[in-house]
């Protein structure tokens, strides 16, 4: 016997996953390091002070050999 409905149960599953997503924001938001971190990664995207995934990988010497 079930206390719950199927629609119920994904509710409150959806529920929790926000919650778990709104602590996490938060420890990021009182993480003043994280923060600066975060700020500073972003300003080099928009200065495009970066490299495609495959450029990374090339430079690296990681790519497949075959």
């Amino acid at each position: 016997m079930s206390f719950l409905s199927d629609e119920e149960r994904k509710l409150l599953i959806r529920a929790v996953k926000l919650m778990d997503e709104l602590l996490e924001t938060l420890e990021v938001m009182h993480d003043e390091g994280l923060v600066k971190d975060l700020k500073n990664v972003l300003q080099e995207v928009e200065e495009s002070k970066t490299r495609s995934f495959n450029e990374l990988i090339q430079e690296l010497g990681l790519e497949e050999r075959r």
